[in-house]
């Protein structure tokens, strides 16, 4: 049974698309360029043309970014509660973040915990940063600690 480590959890909050960025802004310098040449060269329609196809290029790759950009924020709000659930069991059982281990980076209800040699089970409670901790013990399982990846 794998565990991850607060720090693992803490790594996979994902940064911006910078790829995506840098070909949005790089169609976008060359859309402006070909919509020069083409007010320039009135009867030369290949820069018109050449506008259109840039033009949809832009608006494809920006919707299709803005909905990686919604997927990858409900993926970062998963890990960041996952984040603040393993700061306040480390604060109730009055350990480091870094020594509780989670079975799950991104659930928290019904999650199991490893602390210091010791298993629990987190329940959610009616409030909404409130867990019950029961102490479990596991009688046959293969602990694997995920630690941060290089």
């Amino acid at each position: 049974m794998k565990f991850y480590s607060y720090e693992h959890v803490l790594n996979q909050i994902r940064q911006d698309n910078w790829l995506l960025a840098i070909f949005f802004t790089l169609v976008l310098v060359i859309l402006a360029f070909t919509a020069f040449q083409a007010y320039r060269d009135k009867r030369d329609s290949k820069y018109r043309e050449l506008v259109i196809i840039l033009g949809l290029v832009l608006l494809v790759s920006g919707l299709s970014g803005f909905e990686s950009l919604q997927a990858n924020s409900q993926i970062n709000n998963q890990y960041r509660s996952s984040i603040h659930f393993i700061e306040k069991v480390s604060n109730k059982l009055k350990v480091k973040p870094s020594q509780v281990y989670v079975n799950t980076s991104t659930e928290t209800n019904g999650a199991l915990l490893y602390v210091e040699g010791h298993f629990y089970r987190a329940i959610s409670g009616s409030e909404p940063d409130s867990y019950l901790l029961e102490k479990i013990n596991l009688d046959s399982f293969d602990l694997e600690l995920v630690e941060v990846n290089p």
